[in-house]
């Protein structure tokens, strides 16, 4: 068996004995026409075979081996078989005039132009020994392939136990890599596993009966208690998963449509005339409460709640600013009545939400706002950008997360009442399936 399948023009023979000759020297034996065809061979089937059972495919490319048509075959089947394929440059060629099979390939240059032949040889030996245990385990697959093919798709040339199993993990751990695996390949060890498959089910039939004929009472009691115990586990991991996954997907849920309102919010308002009113006034006055613009802000933020009525009972909406007297953020204006203008909020612990929320959309729910306890609320703010794309200040929301809870306690009891349903009717079936088999022996 030959590692190395080496194509070439003959007017590259001169090139090609010398590689041979290097490549002799690293224990490693090619498969070059001038050697291995006998005489009275149909010539172009011992060289398919000769590819096909090569772990690697060396192309020396030159200008004339670009223009041959034997070389193209030798190319064509190379891809056919999936082989890894080297292009070896051998000759000054245009790119674009090479075959669009080699184009997309690491070329290995044996140009004067690029160096001593010894150095460019050292890069083609690393390339061959690259994954070599995957490029001749593929061989082996792709050889394997073709005699079952060939044979007619007869079932004795199929894989069989570990064999099967170590060509599946190869596979599954080489499928990246090159060469990559064939479709022949694929459907050879897929078809091997059917019919692995079937024998593994008619033997386990057979063991099976053997087992029914002893002592039928104590294993179908075993095996019912392992069948409840399984589904029971099971239900109950199910049960867990379940649980959590609704409450994420609930928090989540809340948190892309609170950041939905204040982004939308952020939309309505014009951070110019934002940053204008906010400049304007220092703390809260009558006079502030008053103006238009104030008026306006505060009714808009009114529309978008009242727009989300399903949870417009639990939210509030709001404008801020950054404080400049410390950590905190300061309110304009608000749904909540009872918070003024230009109030400080969130003094000395201001959640994530509201500091970054003032240069891009956030939602967070790690904040301790009112007191109320970690993990209490859900904010979500989204900055108010003026006409030179700068924050003036943000929009945000807060919802109460305790609500959350409700939601909650829904999933389990909905969970719950389905696992008080099913199990019963899973016991059900575990017995009535068992009791056939137990009436059976004692006929």
């Amino acid at each position: 068996m030959k590692q190395l399948f080496i194509s070439y023009s003959r007017k590259d023979t001169e090139f090609a004995r010398q590689l041979t000759k290097s490549f002799s020297t690293q224990n490693l034996e090619a498969w070059v026409d001038w050697q291995d065809i006998p005489p009275s061979v149909d010539w172009m089937k011992e060289i398919q075979m000769g590819i096909e059972q090569a772990d690697i495919f060396v192309l020396i490319v030159s200008p004339d081996s670009i223009r041959s048509d034997v070389c193209a075959q030798e190319v064509t089947h190379a891809v056919l078989n999936g082989k890894r394929i080297i292009p070896v440059i051998a000759g000054e060629i245009d790119a674009k005039d090479a075959p669009a099979t080699i184009t997309h390939l690491n070329w290995i240059f044996f140009l004067n132009s690029h160096g001593t032949y010894e150095n460019a040889f050292e890069k083609l030996i690393t390339a061959v020994r690259t994954d070599y245990d995957w490029v001749q385990t593929h061989r082996r697959l792709q050889v394997n392939a073709l005699d079952w093919v060939n044979g007619k798709h007869e079932t004795s040339y199929l894989l069989r136990g570990r064999e099967l199993e170590d060509a599946e993990a190869q596979l599954l751990v080489n499928s990246e890599k090159s060469p990559s695996p064939t479709d022949l390949q694929r459907e050879y060890i897929a078809t091997s596993r059917t019919a692995e498959n079937a024998q593994i089910e008619q033997q386990r039939k057979k063991e099976q009966e053997l087992q029914l004929e002893k002592n039928m009472g104590v294993r179908l009691k075993r095996l019912t208690y392992i069948l409840m115990g399984v589904f029971t586990i099971t239900f109950l991991a199910l049960f867990a998963w379940l649980y959590q996954v609704t409450s994420e997907l609930a928090i989540d849920s809340l948190k892309d449509q609170m950041t939905a309102i204040v982004e939308t919010s952020a939309a309505l308002i014009n951070g110019d005339d934002f940053e204008e009113f906010v400049n304007s006034y220092e703390e809260a006055s009558k006079a502030v409460y008053s103006t238009p613009y104030y008026s306006a802000l505060s009714r808009l933020l009114e529309i978008v709640k009242a727009n989300n009525s399903n949870i417009a009972t639990q939210m509030a909406l709001y404008t801020i600013i950054k404080n400049d007297q410390g950590d905190g953020v300061r309110v304009i204006a608000s749904t909540v009545k009872e918070i003024g203008f230009k109030a400080v909020s969130y003094a000395g612990s201001p959640s994530t939400a509201h500091i970054k929320g003032l240069e891009k959309t956030t939602a967070d729910t790690n904040i301790v706002p009112g007191g109320n306890g970690e993990g209490a609320w859900i904010s979500a703010c989204t900055p108010i950008l003026n006409s030179g794309n700068a924050s003036a200040g943000a929009v945000c929301t807060d919802f109460n997360a305790e609500y959350l809870g409700e939601i909650r306690a829904k999933v389990a009891n909905t969970l719950l009442i389905t696992f008080l349903v099913a199990y019963p009717i899973m016991i059900g079936l575990i017995l009535f399936t068992t009791r056939p088999f137990s009436k059976s022996r004692r006929v």
